[in-house]
């Protein structure tokens, strides 16, 4: 009996330290994937600029208001950095979390940027996040087909890697090995403690540890 419950126990110890490892390494700098400046998480400018729009949530203001004020900021982002994934990325979560969001048009509309912009691995990965959850098969054929097109873009991996932990698509294995790619790529990106920690991989994380 004692054994059963010393497994458990050990198992969120290994978990909570790799988290901690990486939240101490996390702290020096901004993660770059390792050829053709694809990055992993926001420059420090972007993170900035982004902290912006989480601000607005502190004000006193009525819903409406706040996300109107958090799109306006956004908007005027995306002007300022129209490729740069990670205002993107935060445009399109804003986008598609209000009450009256029209998500048919959202998906129109992103489907529609993937067409016209085939070669851009933002365009094509933003798609796929979005009809994750909608039409989580196509998001899996466009994930994998970025990966296969563009190996050198981190973000497909951490997207597989979340959706082989979902139930209806759950496959340990996938999971496991989409992970290790995303690490490998971005070694310490904060992004990682969220895969992390819905992880039940001892091994995994034993590795991790050792490398940190």
């Amino acid at each position: 009996m004692k054994s059963e419950l010393l497994i458990p126990s050990r198992r969120m110890a290994l978990r909570r330290g790799v988290i901690a490892c990486l939240l101490i390494i996390s702290g020096f700098g901004v993660a770059v994937a390792q050829s053709k400046g694809y990055s992993c998480d926001p420059s420090p400018d972007v993170k900035a600029e982004l902290k912006k729009i989480d601000k607005v949530a502190d004000e006193d203001l009525l819903y409406k208001q706040r996300r109107e004020r958090q799109l306006a900021i956004a908007q005027e982002l995306l002007k300022k950095y129209p490729d740069d994934y990670f205002v993107r990325r935060r445009y399109q979560d804003l986008r598609r979390s209000g009450f009256d969001s029209d998500i048919e048009a959202l998906v129109a509309e992103y489907r529609a940027q993937m067409e016209q912009r085939p070669n851009d691995p933002v365009a094509v990965n933003l798609y796929a996040r979005l009809v994750t959850g909608r039409n989580t098969k196509e998001a899996i054929e466009k994930m994998e087909q970025l990966i296969a097109s563009t190996p050198d873009f981190p973000q497909p991996y951490y997207g597989l890697a979340q959706i082989y932990t979902y139930p209806n698509f759950r496959d340990p294995t996938k999971s496991k090995e989409n992970l290790k790619k995303w690490i490998a790529k971005c070694p310490d990106s904060t992004s990682t403690l969220n895969l992390l920690s819905r992880s039940d991989d001892k091994e995994l994380m034993g590795e991790i540890a050792r490398k940190l």
